[in-house]
């Protein structure tokens, strides 16, 4: 299966996405293949490189489509859950790697939003000492600009390739600590598709860019930046300014000229408005507990809220609180969802066409890290 889907998304690689994978110097497992994650089909994009199958993780939502049985026979994913600790998948990983195959994992666990590095845990460090194999680091370059995760539409870009980037053998890194090992990887696995040059054409190139800038950096105000075309502008303070065809923003907006710049300051910003009392909060979602091999159930509620000590969901005459204490992870998912994880269950927030999900990764995962470093 593996081989008949190599030879028969050759076309559709080539012809939506424009899409070349360099081959790898890698003949047959077992090896550990790592890769920066920037687009949908980044699993394909990937295993065109190599003439073996790759077993690559998948998230919890991969499991719960109609299709999913399907998925699992023909591809045989290794079940992860996202931003979470996943003993199972470590001793999944391990078997297959001791029976000669090859896995395939993109350590951010999501795809990015700001076209750089998404952070990542230092697991995949332990991962490769524990196994001992062959470490391959892996390069997609080019499908942030192509297909960005916030955007609608694939743009017509003069190059998406993928290559591999460096090989290091058991021996090289056997002598390394984890921490040493863990820095190479984000080093080796981290591009910037706006030093290229390269250029990504659509008359749509901004629509829901808001997905990934939810606060405008001139005015502060949160939930207010609103996209058409190639523009997009803060309806508060009437700030606007265009994504152009080499992946900047022109005019920079205080100072920002790429996404990943004015993500990076929201990220932290956000913590700070969320400690200091002004919650965050979208109406119009679904809300969902997500069960494994099953369809998702509806739960009642239409508006979400998180403010510093709870994550709250109202509406349709019930309000359901999670204490953040309580909550092991929130995660965004897809284009326009999140996931958060409480008591054993994953339970899912889906917005509308504009909603932002990573403002609340981003508000969750910063009080956390704040309230540890008060702790210590």
């Amino acid at each position: 299966m593996f081989a008949f889907l190599r030879f028969a998304m050759a076309p559709l690689l080539w012809l939506k996405y424009h899409y070349r994978a360099e081959k790898a110097p890698v003949k047959k497992g077992p090896c550990i293949v790592l890769s920066n994650h920037q687009a949908t089909m980044d699993p394909f994009f990937i295993s065109k490189a190599f003439p073996f199958q790759l077993y690559f993780y998948a998230s919890d939502d991969l499991f719960n489509l109609k299709i999913s049985p399907l998925i699992e026979y023909l591809a045989a994913p290794i079940p992860k859950s996202k931003s979470m600790a996943d003993l199972k998948a470590v001793m999944i990983s391990l078997r297959v790697l001791r029976e000669g195959g090859a896995i395939g994992i993109t350590p951010e666990g999501n795809r990015t939003l700001s076209g750089r590095l998404w952070e990542m845990s230092d697991a995949v460090a332990k991962l490769v000492k524990t196994a001992k194999v062959p470490l391959v680091l892996f390069n997609l370059c080019g499908g942030y600009g192509t297909d960005p995760r916030w955007g609608a539409k694939i743009r017509r870009g003069t190059k998406f390739v993928g290559r591999v980037k460096r090989i290091l053998t058991p021996e090289e890194y056997a002598g390394m600590t984890e921490a040493e090992l863990f820095e190479i990887i984000k080093a080796e696995l981290d591009v910037d598709d706006t030093a290229s040059g390269e250029r990504y054409k659509s008359r749509r190139r901004a629509e829901y860019i808001e997905r990934a800038l939810y606060m405008c950096p001139v005015c502060g105000s949160i939930g207010t930046i609103h996209s058409h075309g190639t523009k997009f502008y803060c309806t508060s303070c009437k700030t606007e300014a265009e994504y152009t065809e080499d992946l900047k923003i022109s005019p920079p907006v205080q100072g920002y000229s790429r996404i990943y710049e004015w993500f990076e300051w929201e990220r932290r910003e956000v913590v700070k408005r969320v400690l200091g009392g002004e919650p965050l909060s979208d109406g119009n979602i679904l809300f969902r507990e997500s069960v494994k091999l099953k369809r998702k159930i509806k739960l009642p509620g239409d508006t979400v809220t998180l403010d510093k000590e709870a994550l709250t969901i109202s509406g349709e005459g019930q309000t359901s609180r999670y204490p953040l204490s309580e909550i092991d992870a929130i995660t965004a998912v897809g284009k326009k969802k999140f996931n958060f994880y409480y008591k054993g269950k994953i339970l899912q927030v889906k917005g509308d066409k504009r909603f932002c999900s990573i403002k609340y990764v981003h508000a969750f995962d910063g009080m956390r890290d704040a309230r540890k470093e008060e702790a210590q």
